[in-house]
């Protein structure tokens, strides 16, 4: 949701100084490589969003965030200790979070555009748990819904991260304004990022265990993972460009 506002914040900057910015927003699909991969982390999907300033039409300077997956369970558990009638859904995510800051080059306008970049910023990893009421309403139009009943974050920690892209724009369509006259495009892009990152400690799919229950109350183990967090990151979207 913080994501969703800042792409709305991007938006409105553009309706204020529609000559000089673009901006897109994306699906990715993460490929952990080097001691990441090595580590049997999982592929991951999320959004990504780029806000680009542009001083000349052949470079731009822009932000990135973004937000991914790479792992994910769940187990039914007993509401308390003294009875298993009752049950609800315990849920753990792995994440990755995502800024940078990047140059873009366009060395071409026409209806096709290749563009390069460079990237600089910081990988956020987390895990997270959540508690959720197998019988509940989650309605948007609430200020609150009875599904969540609680929320930890189990793991946390962030790398430096830098790196370089190349992609691919294709003309969609020329936006006009009520007068008719030309003001600005959409694009269909395509873009390809190399990650470099840092040493982080993290958990993944799997670290995660438990004692059992007929020894007494249960016990949580953490098997801890510290690599390099080095990511392809490919993606899919729309752009567009005043």
């Amino acid at each position: 949701m913080k994501y969703f506002k800042i792409f709305i914040l991007f938006i409105t900057w553009t309706l204020l100084f529609p000559q000089h910015v673009g901006g897109d927003l994306s699906l990715v699909g993460q490929l952990p490589r080097g001691e990441f991969a090595v580590q049997e982390v999982p592929a991951g999907f999320g959004i990504g969003i780029n806000g680009i300033l542009y001083p000349v039409k052949e470079l731009g300077f822009g932000l990135n965030l973004g937000y991914s997956v790479y792992g994910h369970s769940q187990r039914q558990i007993p509401f308390n200790y003294f009875t298993d009638l009752v049950s609800i859904t315990e849920k753990t995510t792995n994440e990755i979070g995502y800024g940078h800051l990047f140059f873009r080059i366009l060395p071409f306008h026409g209806n096709i555009r290749p563009h390069f970049e460079g990237l600089v910023g910081l990988k956020n990893l987390s895990t997270t748990t959540e508690l959720i009421n197998n019988n509940c309403t989650d309605n948007a139009d609430t200020e609150h819904d009875d599904c969540q009943i609680a929320e930890s974050t189990n793991a946390s920690d962030n790398a430096f991260s830098y790196g370089f892209g190349t992609g691919l724009e294709v003309k969609l369509t020329t936006l006009e304004d009520e007068n008719g006259d030309s003001a600005g495009e959409l694009l269909f892009f395509i873009n390809a990022r190399y990650l470099m990152g840092a040493k982080a400690k993290y958990l993944k799919e799997g670290s995660i265990t438990f004692s059992d229950p007929q020894d007494g109350p249960v016990e949580t183990s953490f098997n801890w993972t510290e690599s390099k967090t080095d990511l392809l990151q490919l993606s899919i979207g729309l752009s567009i460009y005043f």
